[in-house]
């Protein structure tokens, strides 16, 4: 956040990660806070999980100005999929066009 804070510019933050998230009050509230920013937030889980906050951050905090958190469980999107490589990156991506027009609207970014 202090980044985007300082540039005034659009990022996008990626985290990778091999397990979920075990306190998830402090995750909760920044996610949030990150909802005033043009910042749009990609989890990786890359693993067995258990991935069930992900889901949570993903889509049950309505406290956010936006949905600007997106989980992606990389191996249940890329498993069957004949063309796994496109299979993650459009499961990562789906959601920018629409975080990125939202805070274009919304004056986040010049």
């Amino acid at each position: 956040i202090e980044v985007v804070k300082e540039t005034n510019e659009y990022h996008i933050l990626v985290i990778v990660a091999d397990g979920q998230v075990t306190n998830a009050g402090p995750t909760n509230k920044a996610i949030i806070e990150a909802s005033h920013y043009p910042l749009s937030i990609i989890f990786v889980g890359v693993g067995d999980g258990p991935w069930a906050s992900m889901e949570t951050f993903d889509d049950g905090l309505s406290d956010r100005l936006f949905d600007n958190f997106q989980f992606v469980d990389f191996h249940k999107v890329t498993n069957d999929s004949p063309n796994p490589q496109a299979a993650f990156a459009l499961n990562a991506l789906m959601e920018i066009p629409e975080q990125y027009k939202y805070i274009k609207e919304k004056g986040l970014i010049k």
